[in-house]
């Protein structure tokens, strides 16, 4: 395990053409160059309001400080949690590594420069052209759910990398860890990538706040290790007393313990090959065209081609045409992975996403994604996969994101929506596991105080959950 765990950190920071994207989040990320601190010190966003996690209203009070050091760039979320009775929300502080993650980020450099890296909260991670990995989130699930991850991207004498982790506490996993070279040859720029995705236990995606090894939809207790507790029990009370204690209902049924999930460990790994002809490149107007191809190891594959990109000023759109072989899945690791990761099916049968694969016949389709900025004033993010087989369940993913800065608005400082749907027979239809979609509004109350309104609905093991962030947010 330790040669793997050295290879992963020697991928991930060594000198390994990059076309990741991060959203930008005023709530937590940094300020686009030139809308920090005008005295280029730290800049403060402090916050007090109210969020529901898990159905649950806390009160909160946050300070998220921006820290630029040269080049590097620190940011904070130190949040406190309050439930109804004023007490702090203990798993926050109740570990060592918990302080670690109050880092939000931690970067080097910016996005195209020729070294990049970020240390914490990824969001829209693609590697390549996107078959393998397309907008991966660590943090689909957050505040319930903190990850620390590492991304890093750059190019040095034509040699392009990117590499990622999704979670520093999975390293020994490993978590899912993702590497993509590529070579940027001198005629005419045609480049050539070979990528890799890999997750070490797909079983570790199952959350469990008090880490007992029963993930939280079947915890007989929560805040406490259950078999501990059942142990305790079972020393105390007789087996009449325990099953009478059953009954009546004054205990979970503590005779039939389900699977602990941490005795079981399933890894997928995913390889891929592409390569990319810019054939424009005269502003306002460029055209790339590209081919990538998969293979899920043990699986199917799959390949796209022709791909073709085309940006005309503040507009970019892409099309490509899939084929996939049986037992593939395009865009594996997307958006949605972490909650797609294992999902929980009845009382105590944990199923991996590599599931979905068995069965899935040959199918071919198309891809497409649109991006639109228009100024500061508005833009649209989204891409839509429609691919038909015989057999083919997951026919069908969707993702949308819009947004508005209103000037003419008094007091609207933004508002914007997001919505994805993956691997689905029919959009829109029903809540699969997975779709995701929310809103978030800012509301201008002085030049440095915004109120902040997030609310976000997330489906997962068949049920909705619940996200809703109020606050007001000083920047100082």
């Amino acid at each position: 395990m330790r040669p793997l765990v050295a290879v992963i950190i020697i991928c991930l920071f060594t000198f390994i053409p990059a076309f990741a994207q991060e959203t930008y989040d005023p709530a937590f990320d940094p300020p686009p160059p030139g809308v920090g601190s005008p005295t280029g010190g730290i800049r403060w966003n402090g916050a007090i309001g109210a969020v529901i996690i898990d159905g649950k209203v806390y009160q909160q009070f946050s300070l998220r400080p921006d820290i630029p050091l040269g080049k590097f760039g620190i940011g904070l979320d130190l949040t406190f949690y309050f439930d109804e009775d004023g007490q702090l929300r203990e798993e926050d502080w109740d570990e060592p590594f918990d302080i670690v993650e109050k880092i939000y980020y931690i970067r080097y450099g910016l996005p195209g420069d020729p070294f990049y890296a970020r240390v914490g909260a990824l969001d829209g991670v693609t590697l390549g052209y996107g078959i393998i990995m397309r907008h991966y989130s660590n943090a689909i699930q957050y505040p319930a759910v903190k990850r620390l991850g590492i991304y890093t991207e750059g190019e040095r004498d034509r040699i392009g990398w990117q590499a990622m982790l999704n979670n520093l506490r999975e390293i020994d996993e490993p978590g899912l860890v993702g590497c993509r070279l590529s070579y940027r040859s001198p005629v005419a720029g045609l480049t050539f990538g070979g990528t890799i995705g890999y997750d070490g236990n797909q079983y570790a995606g199952a959350r469990d706040a008090d880490n007992d090894g029963v993930p939280d939809g079947l915890d007989w207790f929560d805040g406490v290790n259950d078999f501990r507790r059942r142990d305790e029990l079972y020393n105390l009370l007789s087996d009449a007393e325990i099953r009478q204690l059953i009954e009546w209902g004054h205990l979970p049924d503590i005779t039939s313990p389900p699977q602990n999930y941490k005795d079981l460990k399933d890894g997928i790994a995913i390889i891929g090959a592409d390569a990319g002809l810019p054939i424009w490149r005269k502003r306002p107007l460029s055209i790339w065209l590209y081919t990538q191809a998969a293979q899920i190891l043990d699986y199917g594959w799959g390949f796209a081609f022709p791909g073709v990109t085309v940006g005309i000023g503040p507009l970019k759109v892409g099309y490509e045409f899939r084929h996939y072989d049986s037992q593939f899945l395009g865009d594996y690791f997307n958006f949605v992975y972490e909650i797609e990761r294992v999902r929980l099916v009845g009382d105590s049968t944990y199923v991996p996403k590599e599931a979905m694969l068995k069965g899935l016949s040959r199918a071919d389709g198309h891809y497409a994604d649109i991006m639109l900025y228009i100024g500061t004033l508005a833009y649209v993010n989204a891409w839509y996969l429609d691919m038909h087989g015989e057999n083919y369940s997951a026919a069908k993913t969707f993702y949308g994101e819009a947004g508005i800065t209103p000037a003419f608005v008094p007091k609207v400082r933004k508002v914007s929506g997001y919505f994805m749907q993956p691997n689905v027979e029919r959009l829109f239809e029903t809540n699969t596991d997975g779709t995701i979609y929310g809103t978030k509004v800012y509301l201008g109350l002085a030049s440095n105080v915004t109120l902040v309104y997030d609310h976000r609905i997330t489906y997962w093991n068949g049920e909705a959950h619940r996200s809703v962030r109020i606050e007001t947010m000083m920047t100082f």
